[in-house]
């Protein structure tokens, strides 16, 4: 594979994918070699994403990163096509992925090039998914990994984050300017750049999930139903298809429809006005996945669907129904950026924009355990955590404490007596059983500090608004 910049077509070694191009700003892509001997193509007998090896660039001597990551199922969706009138409706469940979201394929082939070319740390910016799969495939081969996150992520995805060891800090309120804040960090800090929208590894990663469709359904679908916050998941998917058209394995390209949520929706705005991008000024919704003001794919996605594509937002309120119906009429629980495909398809069915014969697939990027917080049961669950006596006082203790070391008298002082001498020990007992502090003495008195362990938990609690 070539490596070229995908504006002005200059070519580039792959070493550092990242870089962009220092003649037009444009960002950098892997193209399949136009001397490629079609017939030497071949897909691996294995059950994972590296079946397709023969089509990713990476070097054929190369062992690579893998926690069987792809091959994920494509689920005929009988009772949900018969409710919304959709006959050939299936559904492609990245979900099923280790770490439960599609961004495991990213992070296989990114971690693989990092660990191969030496790096020893990894950085990206992330909304959630990306952050934790890179946190999981770092931990397998011993590298270090720094993820930064804008506020009000997930606190399921945050959880993740933190049980793979990763190191999290915060930055900005939408992904966009994450990724602007780590643009640069990745050569100053002289660490592998994973975040997806700088590394066009990704996308040829990502589009695994298109050969893999093609060969589970047999065939070219007529449409491909895919959640857009960068847009990078939808580009993937249409760059796989142009492939396979490439090598003669198909004569087809399949409809794309792209979705957003009302709250957040650039793209298909865009779309509507003919325009370009216009970045909304105070976007929100709850689908925190593709809450992406400025969508770095977002010029592309326009191009693909100007070609003969759809795009279409739907409200919160719509992407939690359908996130219910996939649970009940399917058995399969999603996130809402992944349930927000099925919430178009109930809108668009209802205004008999798409045929009841056409093979749909809607790509599912991600579990719904990632994100606890979406149904009002859970909500209850999470105010009773806020709360919590206990947890407060654990919390404010921390708090202390991260403002330098100090004795139990100190931090029962800084707590103005709302609790006894007594408690507050019992407190730090168990913070320091748990990890989260340690004690040292220090002229006759017992001292105390926050651990490494301790100030990750607090920079957790903050991150998700406690």
């Amino acid at each position: 594979m070539e490596l070229i910049c995908g504006k002005c077509g200059f070519p580039y070694l792959p070493t550092k994918p990242w870089v962009g191009c220092p003649k037009c700003k444009g960002m950098l892509e892997f193209v399949l070699s136009d001397d490629l001997d079609a017939g030497k193509i071949h897909f691996d007998n294995v059950n994972s994403m590296w079946r397709y090896r023969s089509v990713l660039p990476v070097p054929s001597d190369w062992n690579f990163a893998s926690l069987m990551e792809g091959y994920t199922p494509l689920v005929k969706a009988e009772n949900l096509g018969n409710a919304l009138k959709l006959r050939k409706l299936y559904l492609k469940d990245e979900s099923r992925n280790p770490t439960g979201s599609f961004r495991d394929r990213a992070a296989s082939l990114m971690v693989t090039w990092a660990y191969k070319t030496g790096f020893k740390t990894l950085i990206a910016a992330s909304d959630g998914n990306m952050g934790v799969s890179l946190a999981a495939y770092a931990a397998k081969t011993r590298l270090n990994c720094k993820v930064i996150v804008p506020k009000n992520v997930d606190e399921g995805k945050i959880l993740q984050l933190l049980i793979y060891g990763s190191e999290l800090s915060e930055y900005g309120t939408y992904l966009d300017e994450a990724i602007d804040k780590v643009a640069k960090l990745a050569e100053e800090q002289n660490a592998y750049q994973a975040t997806p929208e700088l590394n066009p590894l990704s996308i040829e990663a990502q589009k695994t999930i298109s050969y893999e469709t093609w060969e589970q359904l047999g065939e070219v679908p007529d449409v491909i139903v895919a959640p857009v916050g960068s847009g990078s998941c939808l580009f993937s998917i249409w760059k796989g298809f142009t492939e396979l058209k490439k090598l003669g394995f198909t004569s087809e390209i399949p409809k794309f429809l792209a979705v957003q949520s009302e709250g957040c929706a650039p793209i298909v705005e865009a779309f509507r006005r003919n325009s370009e991008l216009v970045k909304p000024t105070s976007p929100e919704t709850r689908a925190s996945a593709i809450l992406v003001r400025k969508p770095a794919y977002g010029v592309k996605v326009l191009k693909i669907l100007r070609e003969g594509g759809i795009a279409v937002s739907v409200r919160d309120d719509e992407i939690f129904k359908a996130e219910k119906m996939l649970a009940r009429f399917e058995g399969l629980f999603v996130e809402p950026s992944s349930s927000s495909t099925v919430a178009a398809l109930m809108k668009l069915s209802r205004e008999g924009i798409l045929s009841s014969d056409e093979k749909i697939v809607c790509i599912l990027t991600g579990s719904g355990l990632k994100v606890p917080n979406i149904f009002e049961s859970m909500s209850y669950r999470k105010r009773m955590f806020e709360m919590s006596f206990e947890t407060s006082m654990k919390f404010r203790i921390l708090t202390s404490l991260s403002k330098g070391e100090k004795h139990g008298y100190s931090i029962w002082k800084s707590l103005k007596g709302i609790i006894s001498p007594q408690a507050v020990y019992q407190h730090l007992q168990d913070l320091e059983k748990r990890g989260y502090v340690e004690s040292f003495n220090l002229n006759g008195r017992r001292v105390y500090k926050l651990t490494e362990e301790g100030k990750q938990l607090l920079r957790a609690f903050r991150i998700i608004g406690f």
